[in-house]
């Protein structure tokens, strides 16, 4: 049965979909029968993260400042609704390089009024809000990040905040956490040492129902986490997907970077592709890999399913998105009505 179709402004159909909206481009509606390939982000989109990478972030920041610089600990300095503010400044397809940019900030105001207390560095300004829209400006990611602190900083400060930060430090503690006692050697190749529990990772919970994919459909992973990390992530959604067509942290590019779109396409030879991603990097990297010279393109359309609800749509719609979708079954269930593929 075909979808309600609504006209949207600026060359969108609104379709309504099981009570939900989804948006498509109009230019795109015809084509999409046309499409191979089917291309997920893993966090977000096949699992949600929301118990695991998403706590481990918060707590690694509270643990670093509380247990390595030995604040006091008077209240929470980053809350789970403000990773968001990472993630649509751009730049954090790595949740490691995000805890690090994240205590980075912490102990640059610091550095500035030598506060001691975690509630009153959190209250101090700028807030989390005013950092990340700076980090968007100057272009997403740590390296943009850490010039904009260091200009706040004065020659004294700066040299105290590079004896403070410790990002190898911060991100040990961030794998400890996640993989846990157990799975800390198998997931990252060493034993933990300053932490000893569960591994957070035991609270992803899937999202993605696989009879939802076209039968015949090529399938592949674009996604942020290392190559164990992502043999985890299918052994818990029950996902058969051949390696060869993951390109993942250990392959030496990473969302946004084109080329990570690119060696994708290298290594499944689809004609037309569709990837599903949840951030502003899943957007990028398909618009940077449409953008790169000098090699033959297949053609690869955005669908950005909601982080969080419907909070970002605006957003990603004005940022470019081609489809964008409540979440993943949504847009299979869509795809598969409009899809040829038998």
């Amino acid at each position: 049965m075909p979808c309600p179709k609504v006209l949207f402004p600026d060359n969108l159909y609104m379709l309504i979909l099981n009570m939900s909206e989804i948006y498509v481009k109009q230019e795109h509606l015809k084509i999409l029968p046309q499409a191979d390939a089917l291309l997920f982000d893993v966090d977000g989109v096949i699992l949600d993260v929301s118990g695991s990478f998403r706590v481990t972030i918060v707590r690694t920041v509270q643990l670093y400042a509380t247990h390595v610089l030995k604040w006091e600990d008077t209240g929470q300095l980053l809350e789970l609704d403000e990773i968001d503010l990472f993630k649509m400044a751009g730049g954090f397809n790595s949740d490691w390089d995000l805890t690090c940019t994240a205590v980075a900030f912490l102990v640059a105001k610091h550095c500035q009024s030598g506060t001691t207390d975690t509630a009153t560095i959190r209250a101090q300004e700028p807030s989390w809000q005013e950092y990340t829209s700076e980090i968007k400006r100057l272009g997403g990611g740590f390296v943009n990040a850490e010039k904009y602190l260091l200009e706040m900083l004065t020659p004294t400060q700066r040299r105290n905040f590079a004896v403070m930060l410790n990002p190898k430090l911060v991100t040990q503690l961030f794998q400890e956490m996640y993989a846990g006692e157990e799975d800390c050697f198998p997931l990252y190749g060493f034993h933990p040492q300053h932490l000893h529990d569960d591994g957070l990772y035991k609270n992803e919970k899937v999202l993605l129902d696989a009879k939802l994919i076209p039968p015949k459909m090529k399938v592949g992973l674009l996604t942020g986490r290392t190559s164990s990390e992502t043999r985890l992530a299918m052994k818990m959604a029950g996902l058969n997907i051949e390696e060869k067509t993951w390109v993942t942290e250990d392959h030496g590019v990473r969302k946004p970077d084109g080329r990570a779109m690119a060696k994708l396409h290298d290594a499944m030879k689809f004609k037309f592709g569709i990837f599903v991603g949840d951030t502003m990097d899943d957007l990028s990297v398909v618009k940077n890999y449409r953008e790169l010279a000098g090699i033959t393109h297949a053609k690869v359309l955005s669908c950005i399913v909601l982080p969080g609800g419907e909070t970002h749509r605006r957003a990603f719609l004005e940022a470019g998105a081609d489809i964008v979708a409540s979440d993943v079954n949504q847009f299979l269930e869509f795809f598969g009505q409009v899809s040829n593929v038998k």
